[in-house]
């Protein structure tokens, strides 16, 4: 009966902790929909503004600090949770050893190939609105990875099996440049989890504003779970999940976002074979044609 209650405990705290960035990031997402729904006048000023302001805004600097303290407070709760999850009782689990790995697997390369399969059928079937779903949440993935990779070489925290999750707290700086055990901070695959989630999220927002309120809390829940399985798997600390959804989240906020304030970058023109927008004062939808293979 203990073990059962250590069980459930476990699996309370792991969810719980997994999903708070969620709760943040969600909020964001009313503000995709509202630009999608604006008229084409306001967009452009929107677009001009955010050309002239800036990158990056007001929440998204209220969003960096709710993941630093969901971080913070999720770092005394590290070693109490790597203990909790690596219970026989957990781990003797077949279905749910086999359930992480594919939930692992889902999240990279999943999102990865999921994002390709995406753009290359937009290409292939003239969808504009896919190939720029696919290549935004691409374009995300590969900036949110490489910001993960430039910190995980610098922190070099050592991952949980390496002191068989006992010393939380042990960060040897640049270590991670030539050691894969000390590259547990942040988390590669929920990064790239919530980079796809949130990228596609946004888009999803914009060019689909009406499927949005459907396909948000389903990305977000499963890039979530990426994180209970990186957590089950022994391969991260709690506070790393939380630190890898925030890198994921904040850079394919600014990707999206550049974007959408530079319509003719040399990516877009390269890559994508159509633009999307809408017709001056109207919400009718306007193809122009840019560049096709």
């Amino acid at each position: 009966m203990n073990r059962r209650h250590h069980g459930i405990k476990l699996v309370s705290i792991c969810v719980s902790l997994a999903i708070l960035p969620t709760a943040s990031v969600a909020a964001q997402q009313a503000a995709a929909q509202s630009f999608a729904l604006q008229p084409a006048a306001t967009r452009t000023t929107s677009d001009t503004s955010a050309h002239r302001t800036g990158i990056l805004n007001r929440r998204d600097a209220i969003t960096a600090a709710a993941f630093v303290l969901g971080t913070a407070a999720a770092m005394p709760l590290d070693r109490h949770i790597a203990v909790e999850s690596q219970r026989q009782s957990l781990q003797s689990k077949t279905a749910l050893r086999h359930t992480m790995t594919g939930i692992r697997v889902l999240g990279e390369p999943g999102s990865i190939i999921i994002a390709g399969a995406t753009y290359v059928y937009g290409r292939a079937e003239d969808s504009p609105r896919s190939a720029e779903l696919g290549l935004r949440t691409i374009e995300s993935i590969g900036a949110a990875g490489l910001t993960t990779v430039v910190i995980k070489a610098f922190a070099g925290r050592a991952r949980p099996y390496v002191t068989s999750d006992t010393n939380p707290h042990l960060y040897k700086f640049g270590r991670g440049f030539h050691d894969d055990n000390y590259t547990s901070f942040p988390s590669g695959h929920v990064t790239t989890a919530f980079a796809a989630a949130s990228a596609a999220s946004q888009e999803i927002g914009y060019l689909w504003p009406h499927a949005s309120h459907l396909w948000t809390p389903v990305l977000f829940t499963t890039a979530s779970l990426v994180g209970v399985a990186r957590i089950y798997e022994d391969k991260h600390w709690a506070s790393d999940v939380v630190a890898g959804a925030a890198v994921g989240t904040l850079v394919s906020r600014v990707v999206v976002r550049y974007a959408r304030a530079h319509p003719q970058n040399a990516i877009d023109r390269w890559l994508l074979p159509v633009g999307v927008s809408q017709m001056s004062g109207g919400r009718g939808m306007a193809v122009a044609w840019n560049y096709k293979w």
